[in-house]
């Protein structure tokens, strides 16, 4: 039994009173909840169909806010590793090892921390820029919430620096972890500026 739209809206409106704020969570959940009662038994009702599915509506949307996130994570992860593998970034790599390498045989120990402080700071901030619209459906998507968290990680490199001094007097050390930093806030700017993109291209669906 197909549904019709007014019983498409009632499942709209019963997630919103249910908490379930986020527009994709809601399209997700009425495709399923839809297809699930057309496939149901039908002696059963619609009211009580959707009562029976609180559990799984609410589970739903943990589940998926956990999912998206550790699918982000991963994907920040693999942008890294493609520095290292990928034939059109492998060049840059190698000039970005060369550079930090230059820069700390170049200067004094204090001046070369305040270069990879800034550099850093310069990275951090225009990640954090890419990833912001203006859209204001954007806020309302599940998908767009975690976001920001890609560049949890990237940022440890900054926050981590007071703690770390002592080992950035070591030449290897400081190399390796500005060399390190560079890349994990560069894969984590790039991940999230992909994201953000597609999530445009998915909000022209609500157009």
């Amino acid at each position: 039994m197909k549904l019709s739209k007014e019983q498409i809206q009632y499942i709209d409106d019963y997630l919103i009173r249910l908490g379930v704020k986020f527009t994709d969570v809601r399209l997700e959940l009425i495709d399923h909840l839809a297809s699930g009662f057309e496939q149901s038994k039908n002696d059963v009702k619609f009211e009580d169909y959707l009562k029976s599915k609180i559990d799984f509506i609410q589970d739903f949307e943990k589940k998926r806010q956990k999912t998206i996130h550790w699918t982000y994570q991963r994907e920040m992860w693999r942008r890294l590793t493609m520095f290292f593998y990928k034939p059109r970034y492998i060049p840059f790599t190698i000039v970005l090892g060369l550079l930090v390498y230059w820069m700390q045989q170049l200067h004094p120990n204090k001046t070369s921390i305040i270069v990879l402080v800034v550099s850093l700071s310069i990275i951090h901030f225009w990640a954090l820029i890419t990833g912001f619209s203006h859209h204001k459906t954007f806020k309302k998507l599940q998908i767009a919430q975690p976001l920001y968290s890609i560049m949890a990680l990237p940022s440890l490199f900054l926050y981590c620096m007071g703690v770390a001094k002592p080992w950035l007097e070591n030449q290897y050390f400081f190399i390796a972890f500005w060399f390190l930093a560079v890349l994990f806030n560069l894969a984590g700017g790039i991940e999230l500026r992909n994201k953000k993109n597609k999530i445009l291209e998915y909000l022209k669906n609500f157009v």
